[in-house]
Formats: C-alpha cells, sequence, structure tokens
C-alpha cells in the first residue's frame, strides 16, 4: 500500500493511520459463515423487543435509527434472530 501522503511524508504518521484502518477493519470482519436466511426465524417487533428487554416503540426507533437490522415490507417491522442476537451480543446492556 502507498503513502497517504504526498513524497512519503510523515512516515510515523502513515504508519500510524494504515494500523488504526487495519485494525478496525479487522473488528469487523467476521470468520462465522453467514446465516442461512431461508432457515432463520422471522421476528416480529414484539417478540424481538421482548427478547431484548426493550419497548417495542423504543426498537422501533432503534430501527429507524439503523442501530439493529429489520426489514418493514408493509406496516409492520420484521427482525431475524440472527439479527437480534448479533444486537444483543453487542451491546452487553
Amino acid at each position: 500500500m502507498s503513502s497517504i501522503f504526498p513524497e512519503g511524508m510523515f512516515p510515523e504518521l502513515d504508519a500510524y493511520i494504515k494500523a488504526i484502518i487495519y485494525n478496525e477493519m479487522r473488528k469487523h470482519a467476521s470468520n462465522a459463515p453467514p446465516p442461512d436466511i431461508d432457515k432463520d426465524e422471522i421476528w416480529t417487533l414484539k417478540k424481538a423487543a421482548s427478547v431484548i428487554g426493550i419497548s417495542t416503540q423504543t426498537l422501533s426507533k432503534m430501527l429507524l435509527r439503523e442501530e439493529i437490522v429489520g426489514v418493514k415490507p408493509g406496516k409492520k417491522w420484521k427482525l431475524t434472530k440472527h439479527n437480534v442476537t448479533k444486537y444483543m451480543n453487542r451491546n452487553p446492556n
């Protein structure tokens, strides 16, 4: 990878920034296989909120802020068990 600064200026800063980027990318990478969406349980907003331990209104706001992944194919939110579990493992509260 080439330097992010022109003409190799600031080599220490260049290495530091690259290390930060690399470490952040590693945090988000996963060796786990992707879930089999056909076999994953589909949960309603009420079920997911109950499992997480929050109100349906709070979960709706979280979905709108994209803090948790869900879809709204019509008037009602749908979430997968995998995405709820992933959210709960990421947020210990």
